[in-house]
């Protein structure tokens, strides 16, 4: 995998005055990542957990958690638990030989942090323990054989760390005010954690002079296309976040989310969605190629608990959907398996993100129009939903509370698929009366459509 875009905002730099989490999840094309919670529980002496590709002791307490995951995949690209921990995760490559038997995938080290711990440098230590146990060299895709480390933002109420592994081994640091990270490894000398024998490790490599300090980049970086991928979308983040004169508010962490380097020499050449060029908001030309699979944007809410707001597939032709903690994600949320599915919400989404990369000059603005509008109604909903939550709380308890949450959430979702239905079902329209595909796009548009069922 050579691409995905995390970020991470303290309470001073995001509107809600909460730490927040923000991430592109990028995956093989056609992978369809569903969000689902997961309830947590205590658990019996001896019980065994199946993740991925191992089978481990399973802890004896666990915590409920929501998370968005590939659909063949246990663990999770991006995820909250009940305490508010919230965590997403990079794929990187470093110099360190590959090991010869499967570990943990990174997805499943972040779903066993939100699982087992209720803090982000608790997150960070045991993260760091079950590497050290079990390693992480494990396939990643269906498609190709893709084997990756991994970096990890955990973010909790109160504080922000950044992960970073190599091998078996890691270093982290706390950020102060926000972070970007990219497929490329950003911790250098700043580091206030590590493995107990990263050092030695470094030294015994020869990686950095003798008596240079410990640069974790440095140190462990492999060159490769990752790299050349990753840094300009890497820097991008950066400069839209510094840019804001004061804290994000929703829809400028979206932006960045959507964000094709508009305005600037690596501007779209026809358009975002021909997929020539890199960008945090990914659109792949290619079967060996990623594309943003799921969008999330998540923080901590004083009275509801985690919200988090999702977009299935790629978000600049997709709508975030409000998530509540009531343990419940609409069904059609929930359905995404490896074909097309018209009563799969990741799968609509797809479906029109697919139309629109026919001629994005022709479909693109009508289309993306009518789903911001939807987005900004349901934004504006959500905040009068949300104030009666919070009174119904207080007067009437959480039964009724979930009950009004989980009537909106259900009735949004039904409301968003409805209309990805008939945006695609109208640009099909036309392009039938074209007289079929057509564009830079025809032939990857077709093979991508009978290999997932799609229908164009």
């Amino acid at each position: 995998m050579l691409s995905c875009d995390t970020f991470a905002l303290t309470k001073k730099y995001f509107r809600e005055n909460e730490n927040c989490l923000a991430k592109n999840s990028d995956r093989p094309l056609g992978e369809a990542q569903p969000l689902s919670f997961f309830p947590g529980g205590e658990h019996e002496e001896g019980e065994m957990l199946t993740c991925t590709h191992l089978t481990i002791p399973q802890a004896k307490k666990t915590y409920t958690v929501l998370g968005s995951r590939p659909y063949w995949i246990w663990g999770f690209e991006m995820g909250v638990n009940e305490m508010g921990l919230m965590i997403g995760n990079e794929a990187q490559g470093s110099r360190c030989e590959e090991e010869t038997e499967e570990g943990l995938l990174g997805m499943d080290l972040l779903r066993l942090a939100l699982e087992r711990t209720a803090t982000a440098r608790e997150g960070v230590l045991l993260i760091g323990k079950l590497l050290q146990q079990y390693g992480q060299n494990a396939n990643a895709s269906q498609l190709f054989d893709r084997r990756y480390e991994n970096s990890f933002l955990l973010i909790d109420r109160e504080s922000i760390w950044l992960m970073e592994t190599a091998g078996r081994n890691w270093a982290a640091r706390e950020i102060h005010d926000w972070a970007a990270i990219s497929n490329c490894y950003s911790i250098g000398t700043d580091y206030d954690l590590c493995s107990d024998d990263m050092e030695e490790f470094v030294r015994g490599k020869r990686w950095l002079r003798p008596q240079e300090p410990i640069d974790f980049a440095k140190a462990f970086t492999q060159p490769a296309v990752r790299q050349e991928r990753s840094i300009p979308r890497w820097r991008r983040m950066q400069k839209l976040i510094a840019a804001q004169a004061g804290p994000l508010d929703f829809g400028a962490v979206s932006a960045v989310l959507r964000d094709h380097h508009e305005d600037e020499i690596l501007a779209p050449r026809w358009g975002a969605a021909a997929g020539t060029f890199i960008s945090v908001c990914m659109h792949a030309s290619t079967w060996d190629g990623s594309q943003t699979a799921a969008s999330l944007i998540a923080h901590w809410d004083q009275d509801l608990g985690p919200v988090s707001w999702y977009a299935p597939s790629i978000p600049c032709c997709s709508v975030y959907l409000p998530i509540y903690w009531t343990g419940k994600t609409p069904a059609s949320m929930e359905r995404a398996q490896s074909v097309y599915s018209p009563d799969s919400l990741w799968w609509a989404a797809q479906r029109l993100a697919m139309l629109i990369s026919v001629d994005e000059e022709r479909f693109g603005m009508k289309a993306q129009n009518a789903l911001r509008a939807m987005e900004e109604k349901i934004r504006r909903e959500a905040e009068d939903i949300q104030e009666e939550a919070r009174k119904m709380l207080k007067n009437q308890g959480r039964e009724e509370t979930f009950a009004l949450l989980n009537q909106f959430m259900e009735k949004k979702t039904a409301q968003t698929l409805s209309l990805f239905t008939a945006l695609s079902d109208e640009i099909s329209s036309a392009i039938e009366t074209d007289g079929g595909l057509y564009g830079i796009r025809k032939e990857f548009l077709e093979d991508y459509a009978r290999k997932t069922g799609l229908k164009l």
